[in-house]
């Protein structure tokens, strides 16, 4: 967000042949009942951005779940985003007491809800096209629905440390922990991963 634009590398091409063959995720206008849904499993009082609206308004006020869904079906079908939906706030949290270096400084974003609501029913529906086709491997946890990422491997890592103790095995384990890699991922191969795997390219342009 605050980085340099960095493009990723054309050359690795080894991605397209493992997904020449996946379909293309359909897509169909967002309805009042998916707000409602997606709604449903937020945060109430989670702490908004610009906008000032808590998800708790937005859950009570039902009668406009409808015009909620007629805003963002038109946004996504004209390819527009109006700077007040991705105008965010942000905090500096500080890490310890000394406040004076700011390295010490922990950035936090605050998105408008509305923004973080359309993105969650886009979200929730690459997901579920994801599964249905099978697009994630079973061990990736981070991306994976209804997992605690890596909690659910050191769980996983614990109880086959405890088992070859019990049963005096020899055993070797590795972690690979990437530094920054959020930060390190250009958005411009982002976007060609969603366009390989086949999502919509409506739900590709609003991004």
């Amino acid at each position: 967000m605050y980085g340099k634009k960095v493009s990723h590398n054309e050359e690795a091409c080894w991605i397209k042949d493992q997904c020449q063959h996946n379909p293309s995720m359909e897509w169909n206008p967002i309805c009042e009942k998916e707000v409602a849904e997606t709604l449903r499993s937020t945060l109430s009082w989670k702490a908004p951005g610009r906008d000032q609206i808590p998800n708790f308004w937005l859950k009570q006020l039902t009668a406009t779940h409808k015009h909620i869904a007629k805003i963002f079906n038109e946004l996504i079908e004209e390819d527009f985003m109006p700077e007040w939906l991705t105008a965010e706030v942000t905090y500096l949290i500080p890490k310890n007491k000394n406040t004076r270096n700011p390295k010490n400084y922990r950035t936090v974003t605050c998105l408008p809800t509305t923004y973080k609501l359309i993105t969650s029913i886009i979200n929730g529906r690459m997901q579920k096209y994801m599964d249905n086709e099978n697009l994630l491997p079973k061990e990736q946890e981070g991306c994976s629905r209804g997992t605690k990422g890596c909690k659910d491997q050191l769980l996983i890592s614990k109880a086959i440390l405890r088992e070859c103790k019990s049963r005096k095995k020899s055993f070797s384990m590795a972690w690979i922990d990437y530094q920054k890699t959020f930060d390190r991922v250009p958005h411009s191969w982002i976007i060609k991963s969603l366009e390989l795997i086949g999502i919509n390219n409506k739900v590709i342009a609003f991004y």
